[in-house]
């Protein structure tokens, strides 16, 4: 009878550790109580080192309310389904795991906690253990288009109304222990305890768990509103409200969910906006919103309703104007980054692309004294069809070519490289020339400038605004400078507003500048002359 005893217990102690790597038992205070498995690898010590010791602390700090508020819910209902959090390790990285419990309620009333070390586990970006909105929209994506039983059929929405105004009247501390205990009671409730989000300020989301018992909005209210209290906040200082969004997905294909998810996400987090309730309703309404858009950028193109402004670019040892740069502004109010970005998601960009090289054209027969450079979108590039229109258009003015510069964006990478560098070269033989614009705003740039000649290389202002403080940054920039030098590029550093950061660009030996403190963009283009120090300046034909 004992031996089968002890055979029964040696199969069950298997079957858990077959499925986990550690095992956890603690009493009724959550104080580990022995363990069994990998102590001495995940926990950084002996089984006798780590009794006593609270579980939750085993966790990040992030995550320790999260285990915390697991475990009283294992106490509370028996069993929880397995959760991800990250376990802590005094070397290196955290560990991404999944914790599960179970509460038997007889006998000492311990808890059984088993860990489980993940290879691919869903990594937490934001604060309070949540995702943030783009992590959430793939990871939600990609869980409604698995087909059967699993597929989650909801996702809630929570704004919590007050909470930005709270979290800037806390204390650094308090704010950090209010949106963690946020963060624990939803993803407490969500799927592996991992499907949950801020979306905003005061918009949240979460997949909830298809394995336990739906929580009501009112119990999660009363849990968040615990959390304010536990801060030192008066109770009616957030105001919790919590819908529903179906996740019925019909004949949908995979682009069309994630596009109604981004919509939908996107628009809850506007308190404004009237809710939006199923993901056939924000794929309607995300369609129509794209469709006004499509119409509104192409009114603005066939209409010629935007014109062109002139920034001086100039050279950074005597200060003389060397070229401007043409930026699209818009009569009507039309914001240009968010205007043109969105016409590179409608397909619309060579189009304004090619309008804005056609202006920059007419000016320059116009004022044969000035060099412009016009902004070529990585999408509008690498397109055959925008590539033999531009070819068309510049053909007719090789006399100008050598006062036009186009610049490459990294707005969108160029898939096609080989075909993208031949179009290019054909610009340079043409005696156009070729600025590599925004280096160091992603990798793309570095790409980039392997694979193609530049005549020019701009660096990206934020970039080189944190080389005041930075001396790495500083010696990085200092290198680029002389690589550039050695492929006959020459460099320009954008966002110059003072004249500290022009003599800085100059001792990184950067050679031209470009910035509020040589000049704002204008309608005119001024007579090129001494901007600085007084020097006349003669009329240059080319760009050297």
């Amino acid at each position: 009878m004992i031996e089968d005893l002890k055979r029964q217990r040696d199969r069950y102690i298997a079957f858990s550790l077959a499925a986990a790597d550690l095992l956890i038992e603690v009493d009724t205070h959550f104080r580990i109580v022995t363990t069994v498995g990998a102590t001495q690898a995940l926990l950084s010590g002996p089984v006798e080192d780590v009794i006593g010791r609270d579980v939750c602390d085993i966790f990040v700090a992030s995550d320790q309310a999260f285990a915390r508020r697991l475990l009283t819910k294992a106490q509370s209902i028996g069993r929880i389904e397995p959760c991800s959090l990250q376990l802590s390790q005094p070397q290196g990285p955290a560990l991404q795991v999944n914790m599960g419990a179970c509460f038997l309620g007889s006998g000492d009333s311990h808890t059984f906690i088993s860990i489980t070390v993940l290879s691919d586990g869903v990594m937490i970006d934001g604060e309070g253990g949540l995702l943030n909105l783009d992590s959430y929209l793939k990871f939600v994506s990609k869980k409604i288009a698995i087909q059967g039983y699993t597929a989650p059929k909801d996702l809630k929405l929570v704004r919590l109304t007050g909470l930005s105004r709270a979290m800037r009247e806390l204390p650094a501390e308090q704010a950090d222990m209010l949106i963690g205990e946020i963060g624990s009671v939803l993803r407490s409730q969500s799927m592996a305890g991992a499907a949950a989000a801020q979306l905003s300020d005061e918009a949240f989301s979460y997949i909830p768990s298809a394995k336990s018992e739906a929580v009501s909005s009112d119990a999660i209210s009363k849990d968040i509103q615990a959390a304010v209290r536990a801060v030192g906040l008066p109770e009616d200082s957030l105001r919790p409200t919590m819908m529903n969004l179906e996740l019925s997905i019909g004949n949908l294909d995979q682009d069309s969910i994630a596009r109604a998810l981004q919509y939908t996400l996107q628009d809850f987090c506007k308190p404004e906006r009237s809710p939006i309730h199923s993901l056939a309703q924000g794929l309607k309404a995300a369609m129509a919103e794209t469709v006004q858009h499509f119409d509104d950028i192409r009114a603005l193109i066939d209409s010629d309703r935007y014109t062109l402004f002139y920034q001086p670019v100039v050279n950074l040892d005597d200060r003389t104007t060397h070229h401007y740069e043409a930026l699209l502004r818009f009569a009507d109010g039309h914001r240009p980054f968010d205007t043109i970005r969105l016409s590179e998601q409608l397909g619309l960009v060579q189009d304004f692309d090619m309008a804005v090289a056609r202006k920059a054209i007419d000016t320059l027969i116009q004022r044969p004294d000035v060099k412009i450079a016009i902004n070529l979108s990585g999408l509008s590039i690498q397109n055959e069809a925008f590539r033999e229109n531009l070819r068309h258009l510049v053909s007719p003015f090789r006399d100008i070519s050598e006062r036009l510069m186009f610049e490459l964006t990294e707005s969108n990478t160029i898939d096609d490289m080989e075909a993208a560098g031949t179009f290019l070269r054909w610009l340079r033989r043409g005696g156009f020339h070729i600025c590599l614009d925004d280096f160091g705003s992603g990798a793309a740039t570095y790409s980039y400038l392997r694979k193609f000649d530049f005549d020019f290389v701009k660096i990206d202002g934020p970039f080189l605004r944190e080389a005041r403080e930075n001396p790495r940054q500083r010696a990085l920039i200092r290198s680029i400078s002389h690589l550039c030098k050695e492929l006959n590029s020459h460099v320009v550093a954008e966002m110059i507003e003072d004249e500290s950061m022009a003599r800085l660009c100059q001792d990184l030996g950067i050679g031209f500048g470009q910035g509020y403190h040589f000049g704002k963009p204008k309608l005119e283009i001024d007579t090129p002359r001494p901007i600085l120090n007084g020097k006349r300046k003669g009329v240059t034909e080319t760009w050297r």
